[in-house]
């Protein structure tokens, strides 16, 4: 038998500050082995709630669970949250689930977390992008260590922060879910799936300024293994599809299918700079657009670096890290930049293919007398100064066994940008099998059949 509360049957009142009486359903229920807290139509105020095991979170397709503006109406989890000092995993709350299975939350409702002036500073003046306050309630749902964790058919609005956060959670699915976030919101991370297991998501539709869904693995966290991206739409300032860049315990086995990135500044990205290892990863079927108002757009960018940039130079892999098996297949993107494929000296991109991809440039961006003017940006092959500012549809550098085939360059009529089809330093192995892969100018050749050698 499924037991089932509406919070209005423990005295919740539509507008009035109501955590006490969901957390009481909720206790409640769990008492009771389980059952489904019942939000009605109505919008819900609330502070921290903790989920427990078994139970279900259904919103009415008209509740609105409303995050206070007050910080006082929030747990401080510091003590049982360590972090690993991201300043983007706050202490804070809306929803929290830790050491739970069997957790639903689904509905058809919303969960609004009222980004804006409670959270965030003005940007500064000529910036777009809001900042952050030195505390506020991020990430807005936080899901720890559990398993048997479904978020459906909801949508989740207006982040303070990062919306979504997985850590060390197995057995994960996310389903036919909407995220509409500031699109100048400070790190409003769609999914971050941190140090997770056998994760599904699907039919989802993200809107976030920052990293749509990105996969980590941070140092706190362990191997983030058995990931499943489909049929999903993302708009982004920063990546769309992405993986890094906090990989220190290491990221395998991922897939990413049937999607489609618009207006993101990186359809997809794999980002290194704490050591680690990346590797086992498709991408298929990918299609889009990098015309964003930012700026300095790539398509693809894999980039394995140190980072800060003042960080003393290794030649270790350990240090580095290492990142390899990367098949990606099928891409059709209107965009203004160029895929990087970008490795510091001393570490290597191994085995990276890229086959069927289409590059259709409306027009071509200068990167390099934008980078001359001072773009500056930790996510820009800093330790890879010549790939960096390279005019190239493909950039690669420092690759083993890179293999580009039917990769294809359109380029505008009357373009001033002059652009080669490849670059490319520190290549070893792998093949090139391009025809349509030219630069923008009359005397250049196609690449075909060509065997890379250093």
């Amino acid at each position: 038998m499924t037991h089932t509360l509406a919070i209005t049957d423990r005295g919740a009142v539509p507008g009035v500050l109501a955590t006490a009486a969901i957390q009481a359903c909720i206790d409640e229920l769990a008492q009771r082995g389980g059952g489904s807290v019942l939000l009605p139509p109505g919008i819900w105020i609330s502070g921290t709630i903790e989920l427990r095991s078994g139970i279900t979170l259904h919103l009415d397709p008209s509740a609105v669970l409303q995050a206070s503006t007050d910080l006082a109406h929030y747990r401080d989890l510091s003590a049982a949250h360590a972090t690993d000092g991201n300043k983007d995993r706050q202490p804070f709350h809306l929803l929290v689930a830790d050491g739970c299975e069997r957790v639903v939350i689904t509905g058809g409702g919303t969960i609004d977390g009222l980004g804006g002036p409670a959270w965030w500073d003005e940007p500064r003046p000529g910036w777009p992008w809001w900042r952050e306050k030195r505390q506020r309630v991020s990430p807005l749902l936080e899901i720890r260590a559990s398993r048997q964790i479904t978020i459906s058919d909801v949508v989740i609005r207006n982040s303070p922060g990062w919306t979504v956060h997985l850590f060390c959670c197995d057995e994960v699915r996310l389903r036919g879910v909407t995220v509409e976030n500031h699109v100048y919101g400070p790190n409003t991370d769609g999914f971050d799936i941190n140090g997770c297991r056998d994760v599904f998501v699907s039919d989802c539709k993200l809107t976030c300024g920052d990293d749509a869904i990105i996969i980590k693995a941070t140092r706190d966290a362990r191997s983030c293994e058995r990931i499943v991206i489909t049929n999903c739409i993302v708009r982004s300032n920063c990546i769309g599809y992405g993986i890094g860049c906090e990989c220190a315990s290491g990221v395998r086995q991922v897939t990413i299918s049937n999607c489609v990135a618009h207006a993101t500044m990186r359809m997809f990205a794999i980002g290194m700079w704490e050591g680690g290892t990346v590797e086992d990863v498709t991408v298929t079927n990918l299609v889009g657009d990098t015309i964003c108002e930012l700026g300095m757009e790539r398509p693809i960018h894999l980039d394995l670096k140190q980072h800060p940039p003042e960080a003393p130079t290794s030649h270790d892999p350990d240090v580095i890290g290492r990142v390899r098996n990367i098949t990606i297949t099928n891409v059709v993107a209107r965009t203004r930049g160029r895929i990087l494929l970008t490795a510091q000296d001393g570490a290597w991109l191994d085995n990276v293919v890229l086959r069927d991809i289409r590059l259709i440039y409306p027009e071509v961006e200068d990167h390099a007398a934008r980078i001359a003017a001072g773009f500056q940006s930790a996510q820009l092959a800093n330790r890879s100064p010549a790939a960096r500012v390279a005019p190239a549809a493909v950039v690669a550098d420092n690759c083993r066994g890179l293999r580009l085939h039917d990769v294809e360059a359109h380029w505008p009529d009357g373009n001033r940008v002059p652009m080669h089809g490849l670059w490319g330093r520190n290549l070893i192995g792998g093949r090139i099998d391009c025809r349509d892969l030219r630069g923008n100018g009359r005397d250049d050749v196609a690449l075909s059949g060509s065997t890379i050698a250093r």
